[in-house]
């Protein structure tokens, strides 16, 4: 019985899938993008930063780029939540 309600489910949430997939249409490949560059970015900063010395004199602007690519990061990530919101909407 269990079985039964696991591929259930998994059905129904490949169909969401694309139907959400649908719903975003061309805008789709962008929404997905940007988060993920950036995120990159973020990661290559976070490490730097991990690797840097505390004194080092090129901290404070590391972290300043890594407080702008959070800022980046999460307004990528409310845009893409809101696309995916006004799609599941529409279901």
């Amino acid at each position: 019985m269990a079985t039964a309600t696991r591929k259930t489910r998994s059905v129904f949430a490949r169909k969401k899938t694309v139907a959400i997939d649908r719903a975003l249409g061309a805008e789709k490949n962008r929404l997905f993008e940007e988060p993920a560059a950036e995120a990159k970015v973020y990661i290559d900063l976070v490490r730097r930063l991990k690797s840097m010395p505390e004194k080092d004199p090129r901290r404070d602007d590391l972290e300043g780029e890594l407080y702008g690519s959070i800022a980046h990061l999460s307004t990528h990530a409310t845009l893409l939540l809101e696309e995916i919101d006004k799609a599941t909407d529409k279901l």
